[in-house]
């Protein structure tokens, strides 16, 4: 089969796109249905990021189609037409067109007015389209609805009228965008596909819900380091903790003066300049804006500054939620292992390891509970 269009028949590109855009048209309503289905909690996040990949897949899958068609020859419609039929025909095909551009670019300009990053499957992040405003938001929510059920009635016209060529009008309209001579196949096959689709879509990850605060009496944060050999741990007895799972957030501030040991004497070597140095940096903060499924629970991908240093840090950590009296409550936990010398902790004389490990083991478990409001 030719790549290219012909006067009779669609060129193979032109099939392969066209079959493409479909089944990823199909894959976008099972995840799009399935996010708006799915009860609170963290994992919604996955089907709402898959959502936005293949949205924008489909936006440049149709830039690319569109470009296509303009340098080749279109198969004219069949000459039996009628006026109103040929009408039909041509606003059906130029209103695809707009809704396939129309619907992903709502979507992109919805996610960028709350504030939150689109990626392209993990791989790149995209610029924001419009700038964060609620008012917008709120507007791209009711468009990108509406253009939702737009492309379902415009899809079921171009449906039954394909059906009606082939069934009814006995024509060649449809055997020409086909790859397979027969159109059982085809069906058949898009049938199964919108069924493994649903059902890979019901059963993968959730997320979205209320923001979650901490329960500082429930909850701890430790750190382990080596010092002369053995282990010694420390606490942090203030902190405060922000977790929005559906936008995949997470903001820990820490009060670096709350730190304690349990012996006055290290206490106050730690808090000089030559580590923490809490009268200058009584602070440090972990902001992640992207959580990331993992095998063995999921990662915040952040920044973590501390004693005035901020570097890139991925936070690992496993999340769950229960029902308790009426309320859901959230149970984070984890641990990861930080370099001091990466923040500049330990100065002078204590920038040797010989007595004092670079490597500290920083623990959580924490408890939180959805805020009053979002």
């Amino acid at each position: 089969m030719p790549i290219r269009n012909t006067r009779e028949r669609w060129g193979s590109l032109s099939q392969f796109l066209h079959w493409l855009i479909v089944a990823l048209i199909a894959v976008q309503a099972a995840l799009g249905l399935t996010g708006m289905l799915l009860p609170p909690d963290m994992e919604k996040l996955a089907v709402l990021a898959r959502h936005k990949s293949i949205g924008i897949t489909i936006l440049g899958l149709a830039t690319v189609r569109l470009l296509w068609r303009w340098l080749n020859p279109t198969p004219p419609l069949p000459s039996n037409l009628e006026p109103y039929e040929r009408l039909l025909a041509r606003v059906t095909h130029a209103a695809l067109y707009v809704l396939l551009f129309a619907m992903p670019l709502t979507g992109w300009m919805m996610s960028s007015a709350r504030g939150f990053p689109v990626s392209w499957f993990n791989l790149l992040q995209l610029p924001d389209l419009v700038p964060k405003s609620r008012m917008l938001y709120g507007t791209m929510v009711t468009a990108h609805a509406a253009l939702a059920i737009a492309l379902a009635v415009t899809l079921a016209l171009h449906v039954a009228g394909a059906l009606r060529h082939h069934f009814v009008l006995k024509d060649d309209t449809l055997r020409r965008m086909l790859p397979f001579r027969r159109i059982v196949p085809v069906l058949l096959a898009a049938a199964m596909l919108a069924a493994a689709t649903a059902h890979a879509a019901s059963g993968g990850p959730r997320a979205s819900g209320p923001t979650y605060t901490l329960l500082a009496a429930q909850s701890s944060l430790t750190y382990v380091f080596t010092q002369a050999g053995a282990d010694d741990q420390g606490r942090f007895k203030s902190f405060s903790v922000t977790f929005d799972p559906a936008a995949g957030r997470l903001d820990v501030v820490i009060d670096m003066r709350s730190f304690d040991t349990g012996d006055p004497q290290r206490n106050g070597i730690l808090g000089g300049k030559d580590f923490f140095d809490i009268a200058h940096y009584p602070r440090s903060r972990f902001i992640a804006s992207r959580i990331e499924k993992t095998a063995k629970g999921y990662e915040a991908m952040g920044s973590l500054t501390l004693r005035g240093v901020t570097r890139n840090i991925a936070i690992p950590f496993t999340w769950r939620t229960v029902i308790a009296r009426g309320r859901s409550i959230g149970y984070l936990s984890g641990q990861t292992t930080l370099r001091r010398f990466d923040f500049g902790v330990g100065q002078g004389q204590w920038r040797s390891t010989e007595w004092l490990g670079n490597t500290v083991t920083v623990r959580y478990s924490l408890v939180l509970a959805p805020s009053e409001s979002k």
